[in-house]
């Protein structure tokens, strides 16, 4: 069988927390997956992050790395953890190569350390945001206290201020 050829850039959505999320949504397929771990915290380790861009920096013939961090809910990692990755994206940059974080979160735990981070580091946010206020009402609870939530950050004023970095879906 001929050798394939490497790409030169590749796309791997990391996944720091897992499947944990602080919210239960009624229509979530991805809470169930909590449960073929049990005892798992759920938690990337600074030797596995390291590990992670080390080689995902190392895979790369571009100069252009994409770096996206999905969830369950990322931002249960907090601020810290990923502060950690852009300095290991630092140590292990090459030459002329750049990178763009990415980001979906449902946006309930941001504050104004999160957005400045993300508008320091040039992050770009995706909100999961599930419809009007009325739909999310029925269908996006919170875990903690099982009622209802609006997503209270979504009109945070933090947002404001990188509002030129923030998508939504």
């Amino acid at each position: 069988m001929p050798e394939r050829p490497i790409p030169p850039r590749i796309h791997v959505l990391a996944k720091p927390s897992g499947a944990t999320c602080n919210l239960a949504c009624a229509y979530c397929f991805f809470l169930d997956k909590e449960l073929l771990y049990p005892g798992s915290k759920f938690r990337m380790t600074e030797e596995t992050l390291e590990a992670y861009i080390r080689q995902l920096i190392e895979t790369h013939r571009s100069n252009q790395v994409t770096v996206a961090w999905q969830g369950g809910e990322p931002t249960l990692m907090v601020v810290d953890f990923y502060r950690k990755a852009i300095e290991l994206q630092e140590k292990y940059r090459k030459p002329g190569m750049t990178f763009e974080n990415t980001m979906q979160t449902n946006g309930t735990l941001l504050n104004d350390e999160w957005c400045q981070f993300f508008k320091e580091n040039n992050f770009l946010i995706g909100l999961s945001l599930d419809g009007p206020v009325s739909c999310m009402m029925r269908t996006v609870w919170t875990k903690a206290a099982r009622r209802p939530t609006t997503r209270s950050c979504v009109a945070c004023a933090c947002c404001k201020s990188m509002a030129s970095n923030i998508t939504s879906s």
